[in-house]
């Protein structure tokens, strides 16, 4: 018998048969919506899969479009399903080409969202309004965190908890952290099983993507409960620094040279890739990769391969010379000395197909690889509520902690900003979510602790809007002024906060979900809870997670996660089994702090829509 075994396995390998197509990362639910949800997977080879559902876990009759994957983008995929019913419980299951006639075992579950039709009532609830629930935070960091799955407890807390509770999830940045970022392309030609002369371009261009791809394999394989959490709760993403490289400053400033910086669309293709995709895509043009000629003391880029007559000025970002080399992407190291152009440009015209226009002018005479960013704010309606998700690090200009009120500094740019205020100035809902990856009134001015002696406050470090006074200013008094209640909700910092802003102005930061908390040093001295005056604007702590300077490294541990609730109507029943949706007069929100290890209540904060 073992001798008929060997034989087949010859004779597979002599034929150069291929055993059957499986997924190596996922399934994961995202792009929410009341009659549609998006579910990826990755395949170990380049191939495709498609995705069986139905509302009877044994009985999945649904199919969804066939869909390609490649090495390009590590071999991920993912496919709409279209046409659900609103506020349904539909199991899944990804089938790889090859093994359609697999049987029916589920991979995982989700609920599409509500929708008006389910609730209207001419007379007590005219627009249709319900009631929603989601969950914000940031932070997974997986490092030295024991057991063999450093994502507990808190993704297990919130899977025994609130994974039936709530429609949909927010991860606020950070939600890896760097490792494996020195994964070399020859190990990952091996991986996906291609010959050198079949590497893709990306990976041509840009070998130290594979490093990225590498640290996102690495989060969803170790982290189980984690990776079961995204097969059951559909989720949207911002991404912070560690998705890029930590603390990254002043990618949206013209003439900076910081391999940080200019490793912002190398990091981003791949969130895409992984993450990304989970949005809403307001925004068609994606990062544009490309290998130009530039002359020293000349402005003008050449690139023969590129039509630069495609670009579309209003849906582009600015132009970025890379470092570099396989190991432009890791967090510390050698990393070499860069590409003398490598740095920072604004495009200022396009010549024709193949030359641009930038600013400021090159350095020295070569060739070198380049790209051209994308858009990824973007907008997200649930009812009466309006999210705004925001991007607080490609467009950002480089801050001065000496001088956070200089003129003219802004954090997301013109563009964004325009695009946020006449946003939110043309909706109609009761309630506005901005989300920001970095913090509004808390100054970020230190890391972790690490050892006896704490954190340290780091030159001219500041990741919040602290450092960016006069457009923080002009965005609370136009937020102000809209007479709704606009809550922030913040990451990057490893603490829980509410504050009160304005009457109805309030920043809610949640986290972290994983990692070490920072303590009081490393945010600028604020109290535990009370008046503060953050850099000239005096609000109000009501509560926070808080750690004194003097604390021991190893006990600065408060995971949390936080569930938001959108109370709009109430059941009041005409009947035995007849539901009657009835409206609040004053719809409003719950803000809830709960305990990653336990799920304990830690703080709630109501906000209602006055009339």
């Amino acid at each position: 018998m073992r001798r008929l075994a060997l034989a087949v396995l010859l004779l597979c390998a002599s034929s150069g048969a291929q055993t059957p197509l499986g997924i190596t990362h996922g399934p994961m639910v995202g792009r929410p919506g009341a009659t549609s949800m998006g579910v990826w997977a990755r395949t170990e080879r380049p191939g495709a899969f498609r995705v069986r559902y139905g509302t009877d876990p044994g009985r999945l009759t649904g199919w969804s479009e066939r869909v390609e994957t490649g090495p390009a983008d590590d071999n991920t995929g993912w496919v709409l399903l279209e046409r659900l019913e609103p506020n349904t419980l539909y199991y899944y299951q990804v089938v790889p080409e090859g093994r359609e006639n697999a049987p029916v075992r589920p991979d995982g579950r989700f609920r599409t969202l509500p929708a008006p039709e389910q609730y209207r009532n001419t007379t007590h609830n005219p627009r249709g309004l319900f009631n929603f629930a989601f969950e914000f935070a940031c932070g997974n960091n997986q490092r030295g965190r024991p057991g063999p799955d450093p994502t507990m407890p808190t993704f297990g807390t919130m899977l025994e908890r609130i994974a039936d509770e709530v429609h949909f999830a927010i991860l606020n940045g950070d939600w890896l952290y760097e490792t494996e970022r020195d994964y070399p392309r020859e190990k990952w030609l091996e991986q996906v099983g291609l010959r050198p002369a079949q590497t893709p371009r990306i990976v041509t261009l840009a070998p130290s993507i594979t490093g990225v791809w590498e640290n996102y394999k690495t989060y969803l394989r170790r982290g189980r409960k984690l990776s079961k959490w995204h097969r059951r709760v559909p989720s949207l993403f911002t991404f912070d620094d560690h998705e890029i490289l930590n603390d990254v400053y002043g990618i949206g400033t013209p003439g900076r040279r910081d391999r940080k910086a200019v490793f912002r669309d190398i990091a981003l293709s791949a969130w895409y890739d992984y993450l990304g995709w989970s949005n809403p895509a307001p925004w068609r043009q994606e990062i544009h990769f490309g290998r130009a000629s530039l002359e020293a003391g000349s402005d003008v880029l050449t690139d023969p391969e590129a039509d630069f007559t495609k670009l579309d000025p209003a849906q582009a970002g600015n132009l970025l010379v890379h470092w570099g080399g396989q190991l432009a992407g890791i967090l510390r190291g050698e990393a070499g000395p860069g590409d003398p152009n490598a740095g920072t440009y604004e495009i200022v015209e396009v010549l024709d197909a193949h030359r641009l226009r930038f600013r400021p002018a090159a350095r020295a005479t070569g060739r070198a690889v380049y790209s051209i960013g994308r858009l990824s704010y973007f907008d997200f309606r649930v009812a009466n509520t309006h999210f705004f998700f925001l991007d607080t690090r490609s467009h950002r200009r480089m801050h001065d902690t000496r001088h956070p009120d200089k003129p003219g500094l802004s954090m997301i740019g013109r563009r964004q900003k325009r695009w946020l205020m006449e946003g939110m100035k043309a909706s109609d809902a009761d309630f506005f979510f901005v989300v920001s990856s970095v913090n509004f009134m808390i100054p970020h001015v230190g890391g972790t602790p690490s050892g006896p002696g704490g954190a340290r406050v780091i030159p001219n470090k500041d990741d919040a809007w602290t450092v960016f006074l006069e457009e923080r200013e002009q965005l609370i008094r136009f937020w102000d002024g809209l007479g709704k209640p606009v809550m922030v909700l913040t990451g990057d910092l490893h603490n829980s906060f509410a504050i009160q802003i304005t009457d109805r102005v309030w920043e809610f930061a949640s986290g972290p979900h994983l990692s070490r908390n920072h303590n009081a040093a490393s945010e600028g001295g604020r109290p535990p809870n009370g008046e503060f005056d953050s850099r000239g604007r005096k609000c109000r702590i009501a509560w926070s997670t808080y750690f004194l300077p003097d604390t021991p490294a190893r006990l600065t541990s408060q995971p949390v996660y936080t569930v938001v609730q959108v109370n709009n109507v109430f059941n009041n029943p005409a009947g035995p089994g007849e539901d009657r949706w009835v409206a609040f007069p004053e719809p409003h929100v719950v803000v809830r702090f709960h305990d990653g290890e336990t799920g304990k209540l830690l703080y709630a904060q109501p906000v209602a829509a006055r009339r």
